[in-house]
């Protein structure tokens, strides 16, 4: 489960260079702090990757976007896997740093599949390094017959 998890934050990681289209039902833009603001049904999609909220924020920083912040009760997204397979996640915030290529998932955090899920009070995966740590009651749940264990050795 946890491998498939990752693949999905990889599979994110590919889909970086692709358009992303937004949707709310009102925002605006401050030109002078750069803050986007995005209120009621939000939706952001890009490749595969659908992320819905209540409400966000994206930061402008000397003509770069910077940060992505999402909000909701809760927060999810979902991504369709190469195999046709889906992976869904959920928490009451999501962050997206640009900077550092890091996505954190706050309060409630949790990611599931097929195969099992794996959830924290947060959850952040670094895009670059393509490491997940959890914190705050870490679960690792692998549903029965997915197991990708390796068998025993054989005895003598």
């Amino acid at each position: 489960m946890l491998v498939l998890s990752l693949s999905a934050f990889a599979q994110l990681s590919d889909q970086r260079q692709e358009r992303i289209q937004i949707n709310a039902d009102s925002g605006g833009y401050d030109m002078r702090t750069g803050v986007q603001e995005l209120r009621g049904n939000v939706r952001i999609a890009q490749g595969e990757l659908v992320v819905e909220a209540d409400e966000g924020r994206a930061y402008n920083i000397d003509g770069e976007w910077q940060r992505v912040e999402l909000f909701g009760n809760p927060t999810t997204w979902r991504m369709v896997m190469e195999d046709g397979s889906e992976t869904h996640g959920q928490s009451r915030q999501i962050i997206y740093d640009l900077a550092s290529d890091q996505i954190t998932m706050i309060d409630e955090a949790r990611i599931r599949d097929a195969q099992g899920s794996f959830s924290g009070a947060t959850l952040t995966y670094n895009l670059v390094s393509e490491k997940i740590e959890g914190a705050g009651g870490v679960e690792l749940v692998i549903e029965p017959g997915e197991r990708d264990l390796p068998a025993p050795p054989d005895e003598p």
